[in-house]
């Protein structure tokens, strides 16, 4: 792009990040309940929207929306970036969810990037949710990304290699091969973040889905290993006769 090209986008960047953050002013209403609790899942400053009203705001469209994806691409990718405000970065994940069946390699080299802003559950499982499609069109390309994700400093990067491979179970879905899938399970057994550990109970969970007896297996492995969250995530949907065995062999290892 010329010096004329970025002299031109730059303030088109900013009038498109000005116009989201005021659409969020009339739907802020005095509810100091949900405003703390919205609170709990993000450092970034909190206005306390609830969804269903960011979604029906998002679907009234912007100046920009009628615009090519590719000229959208880098709009929305400026207001995740720059954008202060947790419900403001909300809807750019809004627009990516919207064409998660169209999302190309393109995009993921643009939100392969947003990793870098997620502080919380929240925006994190929402991104999952997108990273997840890709991966089913592009696993080759994806998966490098989430080992090197796996081995982080960065607890969102961890849980987010994990959440994508399956995110959930559904027989319209293509998934990896079990082997794939617990390769990056297994390294995270013993992490010590709290929402690392329910990443690695629901993958369990949903690996269970779809591959049962490897599944199953892997979790008698590893019964002790597994924490609290993890293990309960992971039991969510075992038969009774199945749980209570591994009740059973949990308790005879804790003892020996």
């Amino acid at each position: 792009m010329g010096v004329f090209g970025i002299l031109f986008l730059n303030p088109f960047m900013n009038h498109a990040l000005k116009e989201i953050e005021q659409a969020l002013r009339p739907l802020v209403k005095k509810d100091p309940e949900y405003k703390r609790f919205r609170e709990l899942c993000t450092q970034y400053p909190c206005y306390g929207i609830r969804l269903p009203q960011l979604r029906e705001r998002f679907k009234q469209g912007f100046s920009f929306s009628s615009l090519p994806h590719k000229e959208q691409v880098p709009i929305w990718n400026y207001i995740w970036k720059q954008s202060k405000h947790h419900e403001a970065m909300t809807f750019p994940l809004f627009y990516f969810e919207s064409r998660k069946k169209k999302n190309d390699i393109s995009d993921w080299k643009i939100l392969k990037t947003w990793i870098e802003q997620i502080d919380g559950w929240e925006h994190g499982d929402r991104l999952a949710g997108i990273y997840s499609y890709l991966f089913e069109c592009f696993p080759e390309q994806l998966f490098p990304t989430f080992i090197q994700w796996n081995k982080a400093k960065n607890p969102w990067k961890r849980r987010n290699s994990l959440l994508p491979l399956i995110f959930y179970a559904s027989s319209k879905r293509s998934y990896p091969p079990v082997q794939m899938i617990l390769s990056l399970v297994k390294p995270l057994i013993l992490d010590k973040d709290p929402y690392v550990q329910k990443a690695v109970g629901w993958t369990l969970r949903e690996c269970h889905t779809l591959y049962p007896k490897p599944t199953f297996s892997f979790l008698k492995n590893h019964l002790l290993q597994l924490s609290a969250s993890s293990y309960s995530y992971a039991t969510e949907r075992l038969t009774k006769p199945e749980k209570i065995l591994l009740q059973t062999k949990r308790k005879e290892k804790t003892r020996s």
